[in-house]
């Protein structure tokens, strides 16, 4: 039979486990299995100016897409908003102005058009992939040419 103190105690237990259970959470545990990711581009041999590169998740790994800005070949995600470990399918583009304006709904005024000026096998029919891991490096070269 338990006793009042057998109880009190019992209580206190299952209080302090709860306490570090919040405490963690508020906290956080690290990252919550996010790498850093970075690398270069390059276009035709030469390094890309400028552009975005993105990591969505295959089938089969896990968090969300994680990406970057290019700059002079160059692009880095740190750990806080990079993606988890695993197989990504990678996109790059880089986007420019057609030289023509357009007429932008929201301001009613005309703008500059631009356009998607790498070709679409590294974007919208990428079969660009990387896979990332927990134990690194997660450096990645990706050489494009533009034939």
């Amino acid at each position: 039979m338990k006793t009042m103190t057998d109880t009190f105690t019992t209580i206190q237990r299952h209080c302090g486990l709860l306490c570090v259970v919040a405490l963690l959470s508020v906290l956080g545990c690290g990252h919550g299995g996010r790498v850093s990711v970075e690398g270069t581009v390059t276009l035709d041999g030469k390094s890309l100016e400028k552009g975005q590169i993105q990591f969505s998740p295959l089938p089969g790994t896990g968090g969300p897409t994680a990406g970057a800005k290019i700059v002079d070949g160059r692009f880095a995600i740190p750990v806080e908003g990079g993606p988890f470990s695993g197989k990504f399918r990678v996109k790059i583009t880089q986007s420019g102005p057609t030289g023509r304006k357009k007429l932008d709904p929201r301001s009613n005024t005309m703008v500059d058009e631009y356009t998607q000026l790498l070709p679409a096998r590294y974007n919208t029919e990428s079969k660009l992939e990387a896979e990332v891991t927990s134990s690194g490096p997660n450096e990645f070269e990706f050489a494009l040419t533009s034939k």
